[in-house]
């Protein structure tokens, strides 16, 4: 098959970091995997969390914020042939951004890069095709649209420290009926609130893990867990690693 994209990276910056007004040669797209930041593109400003795709045409001026734990996100570039078959999808020059939960399933890809092992490449092609139908199908629809108060709350789930909050707790926090909160979860995220914040809670130990030397300890502690073990068997179920693991293998 014709290859999509021609590299991916991961990119990662620091709390409250401010990158202004510069624009691209090349169009890229980003996978948000953990944190959050405020993007201004073609005259309209937004704000993104893990579960958003955004697109970056050429010569587009664009700036960012970022959030208060920083952004880890990451950033595919398409080859010609990429442009070409998402282009029919959508029209990328128009920066679009889809946001559903497949995208957070696909981020895997930086798992596959970080293994390079004999078969990485083959998994990185199929996820590679995989992206297409997911940004066809969030195009056919209104994948790139989610109520405000769903993003009040990853907002929320985005500042909060220590242990996942409780649906009602959220709820409250950004004045919305719990029963409603927890469905738009389930509509635009195919997950729970829980499940959602677990998933960040370890992109984001995955990232202390290969970027820093703290314990284990520590990081399980930073992210939320109530002792190592439990970070342990969270880490080990969604990246198929113990955290020391995957610490030997990316270090």
């Amino acid at each position: 098959m014709t290859p999509l994209f021609s590299s991916y990276r991961i990119h990662s910056y620091g709390p409250n970091e401010e990158m202004g007004m510069h624009a691209h040669d090349d169009f890229s797209f980003s996978l948000i995997m953990a944190g959050q930041y405020e993007e201004t593109i073609r005259g309209r400003q937004d704000t993104f969390f893990p579960g958003s795709l955004l697109v970056c045409p050429p010569g587009e001026p664009h700036a960012q914020r970022f959030g208060p734990k920083g952004l880890y996100k990451l950033v595919l570039l398409p080859t010609c042939n990429g442009v070409e078959r998402f282009d029919a999808l959508t029209p990328l020059r128009k920066a679009p951004v889809l946001r559903t939960s497949e995208v957070m399933d696909i981020a895997r890809l930086h798992r596959e890069l970080r293994r390079d092992d004999p078969f990485s490449s083959l998994f990185i092609e199929g996820l590679s095709y995989e992206l297409t139908g997911v940004f066809a199908r969030g195009h056919s629809g209104s994948g790139g649209v989610w109520p405000g108060y769903l993003r009040r709350a990853l907002a929320y789930l985005a500042e909060s420290e220590g242990s996942v909050p409780r649906l009602t707790e959220v709820a409250s926090a950004i004045d919305c009926d719990p029963d409603k909160l927890s469905g738009a979860f389930r509509t635009y995220l195919g997950c729970s609130l829980g499940e959602y914040h677990r998933h960040c809670r370890i992109e984001k130990a995955a990232q202390m893990l290969v970027e820093s030397r703290l314990p284990l300890s520590e990081i399980a502690l930073t992210c939320g867990f109530s002792d190592q073990p439990h970070f342990n068997r969270t880490f080990k179920a969604q990246l198929g690693l113990t955290p020391a693991a995957y610490r030997r293998e990316k270090s």
